[in-house]
């Protein structure tokens, strides 16, 4: 065969494999084309490209790069490249690549939508990814993906829902049965607490592309909120059989199963959470304890997540001393000083000792599947960790001058928690409690919003004395309850076994079930659930009524 006829055939084979997705045979086909035919920069970025598709990222970004020495003004392979730098999570390479193409071509679109993709990665880079967007958008107004990504920017910011809809409102003008227009608008609908559209529009996504892990998590999310847990445990498993890789996925199926009721199921799913990448630190060089006698063993308790999973979780520590072992505990630094109270702990540490110091450790999370903990078994040995005398006794002085009932009272948590729009509610809400008479009300919110920085007259804030866990416990000694939402302030007060009355959203966290106003973890404790999704409003009658009746009842 003349070199011309091999070229040609060469050629052919690469489309078709190309065509048919077989990656692997087009890059075999390229490598052997390559001497045949002459080395520029379009052959050599091509040829990159099914490199990448093939999954040598790395490769495919060293070819690609060189094609672009060879023609750097080449619009299309500087394209090419960013996109490979975004792939691999490269985003300043990306950025410097893209903003090097727009001085080539300034009103290259898909240019000026990659480098907003490259910068609104940070925080920072959000408002000129937003010009540049709306920059791409007035030169191409039908480009849907620029009007995806400015709904996305914009649904960022609560204060911009309206906006981030109108954006993908507009795409589905343009293309009325795109799914993932559909599911974007679909979850932002969720995230406005509209549950019904959401459900319709989610189910529409999934209808359409029914092979998409995330449009199903997302469907199971949403029946989450609706409470609706059967039907969401489902998409969940549907979402994980779809993408293996989705351990979201997994780890929601079990949260589905503690708020059906199936503890037990659901340890043994949760232990899935242990390959998230947040989580996947979580090893080490010692075997991990299997919950078999300890005979001596020294065992490492790792600290996981936030605050208030350590505070509900530590109680088990005592149950791993009582199997024969020396227990270290990792902790957060604000939780150190109050975990050293805890019965059966040998040392609390802020820092992971060196393997030689322990024989074995395990996650502290995992502790409830270890002691088989179900419904009927939870360690309620109340209260497991205990405030300083002195401490209690300086907080003693400092209440003596106010009256009445105190409460403390909590109406949001962190701010950063993935939850928090609906976990959290507001100054404004609260302060319908503030004016029932014989109460002296004190916040406990740390680092109010500047919106909510002035307290409304005779609430006393009490901040300025926690600097730990530990003082905080010693302050709630002194209080007769503690109003919270769903946040640590309610893990501490119930592990000290103080009364505290905990507000949960609509859909709440898997730990409280989705009935009953007790909670197996927390005998001290009483749960307000909220009946619409984003309404406190029966939550804070129920409140009124009983703090009426406890004022009315004190003597």
């Amino acid at each position: 065969m003349s070199d011309t006829a091999n070229i040609q055939f060469l050629w052919s084979s690469i489309e078709t494999a190309e065509a048919e997705g077989n990656w692997q045979a087009a890059c075999d086909a390229y490598d052997m084309l390559a001497p045949l035919v002459e080395r520029d920069p379009t052959f050599i970025s091509r040829r990159a490209l099914a490199v990448l598709h093939a999954g040598d990222a790395p490769r495919a970004a060293t070819m690609t790069r060189k094609a672009a020495r060879m023609d750097p003004d080449n619009t299309h392979v500087l394209l090419q490249l960013g996109k490979i730098y975004i792939a691999q999570n490269r985003h300043a390479e990306a950025e410097k690549t893209f903003r090097k193409l727009l001085t080539v071509d300034p009103d290259h679109v898909e240019g000026l939508r990659r480098l907003a993709q490259a910068i609104q990665v940070e925080e920072s880079g959000r408002p000129e990814a937003e010009d540049l967007l709306n920059r791409a958008v007035g030169l191409e107004p039908e480009n849907i993906a620029v009007w995806q990504q400015l709904g996305a920017i914009y649904g960022n910011d609560p204060e911009r829902y309206v906006e981030a809809e109108e954006a993908f409102r507009r795409a589905l003008d343009i293309e009325p049965e795109l799914p993932s227009a559909i599911h974007n608008l679909g979850l932002l609908r969720r995230f406005r607490a509209d549950l019904e559209e959401a459900e319709r529009l989610l189910r529409k996504a999934c209808r359409l592309s029914p092979d998409d892990s995330g449009f199903a998590f997302s469907l199971g999310s949403c029946l989450m909120y609706k409470e609706e847990m059967a039907e969401s445990l489902e998409w969940f498993r549907k979402s994980a059989s779809l993408d293996d890789a989705n351990i979201a996925a997994k780890v929601y199926t079990a949260f589905a199963l503690f708020l059906l009721g199936r503890m037990r199921d659901g340890w043994i799913e949760y232990e899935k959470r242990l390959k998230l990448k947040e989580l996947q630190d979580l090893n080490y060089s010692r075997p991990r304890w299997d919950g078999s006698p300890l005979e001596g063993k020294t065992v490492l308790l790792l600290r996981e997540q936030g605050y208030g999973d350590n505070l509900q979780f530590v109680r088990y520590a005592e149950m791993v001393a009582d199997r024969g072992g020396e227990v270290i505990l990792l902790a957060q630094n604000p939780l150190l000083r109050l975990f050293q109270s805890l019965r059966g702990i040998s040392v609390v540490l802020p820092a992971t000792p060196e393997p030689k110091h322990f024989h074995r450790f395990c996650p502290l999370m995992s502790l409830p599947l270890l002691f088989e903990t179900d419904e009927t078994s939870v360690p309620n040995d109340i209260p497991y960790v205990s405030a300083d005398p002195v401490d209690v006794e300086t907080w003693k002085q400092r209440f003596a001058p106010y009256s009445g009932l105190r409460v403390g009272v909590a109406w949001r948590g962190n701010p950063g928690h993935m939850n928090d729009r609906f976990r959290s509610s507001s100054l404004s809400e609260i302060s319908r409690l503030f004016d029932i008479p014989g109460i002296t009300f004190f916040s406990m919110v740390m680092d109010r919003a500047e919106f909510e920085s002035e307290l409304p007259n005779g609430v006393i804030d009490i901040t300025d004395g926690f600097g730990d866990f530990a003082d905080t416990a010693a302050a709630m000694e002194n209080l007769d309850l503690i109003i919270t939402v769903d946040t640590s302030i309610c893990h501490l007060a119930g592990a000290l076994g103080r009364p505290v009355w905990t507000m949960l959203p609509r859909g709440p966290d898997f730990r409280w079930g989705l009935t009953g106003t007790d909670t197996p973890w927390y005998p001290t404790m009483t749960l307000y659930r909220q009946k619409v999704l984003g309404n406190w409003s029966d939550v804070y009658d129920q409140m009124e009524k009983d703090l009426g009746e406890m004022t009315g009842n004190r003597t």
